[in-house]
């Protein structure tokens, strides 16, 4: 004999499964995250350049530049760290 599962177990279930595919969706809308200051400066002296973020996807170079708000062609510490933080910090 065949049973039919109850509606509240069956309601349940479908909630659960669209709530698994919508942070699914939201995973794979998520930006990639930023390399580590440090390996983005290739040549060690400290400042990170336009050329060392060049070297990097398009996707992350593109955020790598949004970052420089002096627009003096370089990536400060400080200006990283900002950038990293609002990358982190949901948007509402």
């Amino acid at each position: 004999m065949h049973t039919i599962p109850s509606l509240p177990l069956f309601l349940a279930a479908a909630i659960i499964a669209g709530v698994a595919c919508t942070a699914t969706a939201a995973d794979k809308t998520a930006p990639p995250p930023l390399p580590d200051y440090d390996a983005i400066d290739k040549n060690k002296d400290g400042i990170v350049t336009l050329a060392e973020i060049d070297v990097y996807p398009p996707a992350i170079a593109a955020r790598l530049h949004k970052c420089d708000t002096d627009k003096d062609k370089t990536l400060s510490r400080e200006e990283y760290a900002r950038c990293e933080h609002a990358a982190h910090t949901p948007s509402r």
